[in-house]
């Protein structure tokens, strides 16, 4: 078998025997083929190692061809149009349209299950590859790629970059949504408050079969999603105002948050360093931000002696605001029976 060529058409030879013996295992037996063959010297491990690879390169191009087929169309542009087209044809007033979309048409949540079977390299290359439509072996097949402990950070980390593209995606239809209401109802569409989707994780919450997951840790992941999302407002602020002022109230609150977050890296058994980051989390301090409701209020005033494209991007990043509030989304915190009754 010196082709995978040559491997599938002994795999589908073997699956023959299946017909006349059920037990039969092809796969097996094609293992133990190439093995006779490596102890006969007939193929070597470097040959071997080739057709791995190739087969490797063909399976990842499959999965970037229907990740494409999916998601297509691909493009953002004719995504948004369809979305625009779908939004202005199911109501006729302005009251059924603030309704319809006032309210989540979906609540995504994202887990902690990457495909482990892929390293991150393969992954990126996967999804580029589908984005662009260009599924070649240049593009998708990624060398050697090193594989990273799967460890709860890492998942976090994942889950996170994940909601973060979301909800740049689910930023991009509410502004869609503002152009609808804008041309249909040019003197209401300010009042409208958008919210097609919201997000959540449980990803470092679900306390109910993990050992790796202490109070400690919740907290951690939770302050540190907060100071991430105070992080992207500040990115959405900066790119309709560079000096807007209240740029320096949500980096002051992101600062703070990140001290506060990385002051629960503790060893929770430990009474004193529990009561130091529990002293922390609870103190005054004039950046501490525990609602946005004053920064939205802002926003929205803002907007409402606006020019129109910047009106729609102060209320944009409102809408994200009452969307995500002081977090990547909402947390899905999971335990099981056996806590309840001991609490």
């Amino acid at each position: 078998m010196k082709t995978n060529d040559d491997m599938r058409a002994r795999l589908e030879s073997l699956h023959g025997f299946t017909k006349t013996s059920p037990l039969f295992n092809p796969v097996f037996q094609l293992s133990l083929d190439i093995s006779r063959q490596l102890e006969g010297g007939e193929a070597d491990l470097a040959g071997l190692g080739a057709l791995v690879a190739d087969l490797e390169c063909e399976a990842l191009q499959g999965r970037a061809l229907r990740l494409g087929q999916l998601l297509s169309p691909v493009s953002s542009q004719d995504n948004l149009q369809a979305f625009k087209k779908i939004a202005a044809s199911q109501v006729n007033d302005f009251e059924g349209y603030a309704a319809r979309w006032s309210k989540p048409v979906l609540h995504s949540v994202f887990t902690a299950h990457p495909t482990f079977l892929l390293s991150a390299a393969q992954s990126d290359a996967i999804a580029a590859a589908a984005s662009s439509g260009d599924v070649s072996p240049f593009n998708v097949c990624i060398a050697d790629a090193p594989r990273e402990a799967i460890t709860l950070d890492f998942e976090h980390g994942e889950a996170m970059a994940a909601m973060r593209r979301a909800g740049h995606a689910r930023d991009q239809l509410v502004l869609a949504l503002f152009d609808v209401a804008e041309e249909r109802w040019p003197d209401r569409w300010q009042h409208l408050q958008p919210l097609p989707f919201r997000l959540a994780s449980w990803v470092g919450y679900d306390m109910d079969g993990r050992t790796d997951i202490g109070w400690a840790t919740s907290i951690r992941y939770r302050l540190n999603e907060k100071a991430m999302r105070l992080a992207g407002y500040g990115e959405t602020l900066t790119a309709i105002d560079a000096v807007h002022p209240l740029l320096s109230v949500l980096a002051a609150a992101q600062d703070h948050t990140r001290k506060i977050a990385d002051a629960f890296d503790i060893d929770a058994a430990n009474p004193a360093a529990v009561s130091t980051a529990a002293n922390q989390l609870t103190a005054d301090h004039p950046a501490k931000l525990l609602s946005l409701q004053p920064i939205i209020s802002a926003l929205v005033a803002e907007a409402k002696d606006a020019e129109t494209a910047r009106a729609k991007a102060l209320l944009g990043l409102a809408a994200a605001m009452r969307a995500d509030g002081l977090g990547m989304g909402w947390i899905h915190f999971r335990v099981n029976s056996a806590q309840l009754q001991n609490a």
